[in-house]
């Protein structure tokens, strides 16, 4: 058995480096989705509305829309830039959304002000596209995307599933949870993005949708099928975990 302990100062220290992995996992989200062969064309300034239109889109696999607008030659850094007032494009969805876990709904619970609702990530010598939920729907069409990993990657589903729901009528689209997996379906689209409550990957005590704050921790080392099963026959899979590896909290490892 192994433990692994950190000390207050070495958290401190790290802080920097959490945000810094935090930003850059959620650019390499985004990157992941722009390069896949079908999600190549779901960023777009334009919404087109012509389902012929965007079929010959979906359509065009080889073809891959730039995922940095007016980038040089050489590319673009999006890590490098800054976060600027946006009040046209923002927000692209509230706390209205109906997924939204009660205890994250800031306004709800009395923040006074609105102004975080407005800042977008802006690279210093590209943009980034706007997101276009006519297109990722089509590009869902027939498919499933799963979301596995801790409360931070459920983070990514819920955001996913507002930007989309609001582009699809209430009798088309359904949201069920089966212990540890929680399924969105568009149904017109037969798509579904999923989440899968998974906090270390492996098995864990931890593994309680639901009760999981537990102070001795314990993984079971090799046994990545105990939740891997759930995901076979996934089409895009998004994993997250690291946050629970560098608490500072000792856990055991089996």
């Amino acid at each position: 058995m192994k433990s692994s302990p950190s000390s207050p100062s070495s958290l401190q220290r790290k802080t920097p480096f959490l945000s810094t992995l935090l930003l850059a996992f959620i650019i390499f989200f985004i990157i992941i989705i722009l390069y896949s062969e079908v999600f190549s064309f779901i960023f777009t300034q334009s919404h087109s509305s012509n389902y012929n239109s965007i079929s010959r889109i979906i359509q065009r696999k080889k073809e891959k829309l730039a995922f940095a607008i007016g980038e040089r030659e050489e590319g673009c850094d999006v890590f490098s830039g800054s976060w600027v007032w946006d009040n046209n494009s923002r927000p692209l969805y509230t706390e209205d959304c109906p997924y939204i876990q009660p205890q994250l709904t800031c306004q709800q619970h009395g923040r006074p002000d609105h102004d975080y609702l407005y800042w977008r990530w802006q690279p210093h010598s590209c943009s980034i596209p706007s997101f276009n939920a006519t297109l990722m729907l089509e590009s869902l069409r027939g498919k499933r995307m799963l979301f596995v990993g801790d409360s931070l990657n459920r983070g990514q589903f819920v955001s996913i599933v507002c930007l989309l729901h609001q582009h699809i009528p209430e009798n088309a689209k359904s949201m069920e949870t089966f212990g540890s997996l929680t399924v969105f379906t568009a149904k017109d689209y037969n798509a579904r993005i999923e989440y899968y409550w998974a906090p270390f990957l492996l098995e864990s005590n931890a593994d309680d949708a639901i009760v999981h704050r537990i102070t001795d921790r314990v993984v079971r080392k090799g046994s990545i099928n105990k939740h891997g099963k759930k995901w076979r026959g996934a089409d895009i899979i998004v994993f997250n975990t690291y946050l629970w590896w560098m608490t500072g909290m000792p856990f055991k490892i089996l």
